[in-house]
């Protein structure tokens, strides 16, 4: 096992070198190490090659437990408020030992007044959240001022539903698309929600995933307009 100075050694050496081959020899080396505080700090140095980070931040989970218990603490103590959406996502997937306070977290987050923190937070809600939070989910659908922060509100109503698969939260669903649906202007939020009511009414809607993906604004509209009569007759 490495010592953590011949890490920084090595860090510093990549960092000279840009080496890519390097990069994923040392974040392998550096996720089964018991340096997750060094790991992490690399995660957030934003002098870091981007990539770099990335790769580093994707295997943070392979710490487990040490990671889970490193970044819970981050958020106990209100450290790293810039960070807070990664750390969130991060506990997002980890969710072991801490579950009641990383959904809390995750809740109280979807209010940061940092939009890329609310947009983590609300990712997350939809894979750990219950069928109460939808109400957080259409708030945020509905009123949030960003634009990625609405499309994954509605996205976290289909990761919820992935989970759970009843009918009572299908419902919830479809009440908050009902309402979205004529008032939201931006495309990209109206391509997920359309793809959103696909997967969970297992429907059609007369509009392909390429158009979705495209942003094909005729297509979106009209099928927009057949969304809205499926929707009120599956909420009658």
């Amino acid at each position: 096992m490495k010592e953590l100075q011949e890490f920084i050694d090595w860090k510093n050496k990549i960092i000279k070198s840009n080496d890519s081959d390097e990069m994923n020899d040392f974040v392998w080396s550096i996720m089964k190490s018991p340096y997750v505080e060094y790991h992490y700090n690399l995660i957030t140095d934003k002098t870091l090659n981007n990539e770099f980070r990335r790769d580093l931040s994707s295997r943070f989970k392979e710490h487990q437990d040490k990671a889970e218990d490193f970044l819970i603490n981050k958020l106990d103590q209100n450290q790293d408020y810039e960070f807070q959406g990664d750390i969130i996502f991060q506990l997002g997937k980890l969710n072991k030992k801490h579950k009641a306070k990383i959904l809390n977290y995750t809740r109280e987050f979807t209010e940061s007044e940092l939009a890329y923190t609310r947009n983590k937070a609300l990712i997350v809600l939809g894979w750990l959240g219950k069928i109460a939070d939808t109400k957080i989910l259409e708030k945020h659908m509905l009123e949030d001022s960003d634009t990625e922060c609405r499309a994954w509100s509605a996205s976290a109503y289909m990761q919820l539903w992935f989970k759970r698969k009843n009918e009572t939260l299908k419902k919830k669903a479809f009440e908050g698309y009902y309402k979205a649906l004529p008032l939201e202007k931006d495309y990209f939020v109206l391509s997920v929600i359309l793809d959103s009511i696909r997967e969970i009414g297992k429907t059609k809607l007369g509009i392909s995933q390429t158009a979705l993906d495209d942003l094909d604004v005729e297509k979106i509209e009209i099928s927009k307009i057949k969304a809205m009569n499926y929707l009120e007759k599956q909420l009658k």
